[in-house]
């Protein structure tokens, strides 16, 4: 959400019929029902205003008025608005405004398994996402100054789910829930599509992990996983047929061209004249979880704990405890 913006400038406010405790070294303020705040960069510091109060911190923190979770929206002024439940702080990093929310371990489940997965996809699928989203969180580091940013870096994740919305639920009734390989937590992948076979780490010409990824066929993802077709100059391109194909080289093509370009890491070359031709299908790296073939394996009665055994094999289901996850809203 917010990092993509490079912001200089935020609001916040309370839900409503709640209030926002705000605080740093510069003093305190209470929001209540109705106002807002506006965070701007000054001096290197961030200014928090409301109404005739304004202070100054290196950091600031935002809580309910006890101190405890609130519900809140943060936005970058007429750029974009969401709404978050936890505590937050801001503070300023190479002169833009960086906001790290703290909420719940299952708030950011439940967040992310509605982000992340294919509408309509069946409830055993997305108790699937939830566990696999779960054990991601809690095993995996991808930023030295928080946790996780909330783009499909890490894991793509919005608002709080409605309390109906079957992503809550897939999250209630997997609740604590976590993937393990010889007693440990695994960070566990997962992509939209593998195109009819998942990948090991090696194949991706990803690093070895802890656990190893298992190569399966994806039968669902086959017949149903989209295709696609690209075009590229061969003389810039020459390193792809040197090889196996691997993540870094997808990505670094689809950062120069977009991300549409090459969609997958199924795909097949093919040199004309001076084009290089690439024909592929599915979407993602293809490793661990293959969400299109959750939904397909759901669809035909297979449980959360069977697709989870597929995509990952010689792995456990273990209950761990509910701790804070620290997020970056970035997109």
């Amino acid at each position: 959400m917010l990092g993509l913006f490079h912001p200089t400038e935020l609001t916040v406010r309370p839900a409503p019929q709640t209030a926002l405790l705000l605080e740093g070294d510069g003093g305190r303020m209470t929001i209540e029902d109705g106002k807002e705040a506006h965070l701007r960069v000054v001096g290197g510091r961030v200014e928090y205003a409301s109404g005739d109060f304004a202070f100054t911190a290196s950091v600031v923190r935002g809580a309910g008025r006890q101190g405890g979770s609130a519900a809140f929206v943060l936005s970058v002024p007429g750029r974009i608005a969401r709404e978050y439940r936890g505590a937050f702080e801001v503070s300023v990093r190479s002169g833009t405004l960086v906001p790290v929310v703290f909420m719940d371990l299952e708030v950011a489940v439940a967040s992310a398994v509605a982000a992340e997965s294919p509408p309509g996809a069946p409830l055993e699928a997305l108790k699937a996402q939830a566990i696999v989203t779960r054990s991601y969180y809690l095993a995996a580091r991808r930023h030295v100054n928080f946790g996780f940013c909330d783009t499909t870096h890490c894991q793509f994740l919005r608002e709080p789910p409605a309390a109906d919305s079957p992503a809550l639920v897939a999250a209630a009734s997997t609740r604590g829930l976590v993937l393990t390989y010889r007693g440990e937590i695994i960070p566990a992948l997962f992509s939209a599509s593998c195109g009819g076979r998942t990948r090991s780490l090696r194949e991706a010409g990803m690093a070895p992990q802890d656990y190893p990824y298992y190569s399966v066929i994806c039968e669902y993802c086959l017949r149903h996983a989209p295709r696609w077709k690209s075009v590229l100059d061969l003389e810039n391109n020459v390193d792809l047929l040197n090889g196996s194909p691997t993540e870094a080289q997808r990505l670094r093509i689809d950062r120069g061209l977009g991300w549409s370009t090459i969609p997958g890491n199924n795909y097949e070359l093919e040199v004309a004249g001076g084009a290089l031709i690439i024909q592929g299908s599915g979407q993602g790296h293809g490793i661990g979880l293959c969400q299109l073939g959750a939904a397909g394996m759901a669809a035909q009665g297979k449980s959360f704990q069977e697709i989870l055994d597929y995509y990952y094999l010689n792995t456990s289901l273990d209950g761990v405890g509910e701790p804070l996850v620290g997020l970056r809203p970035t997109r």
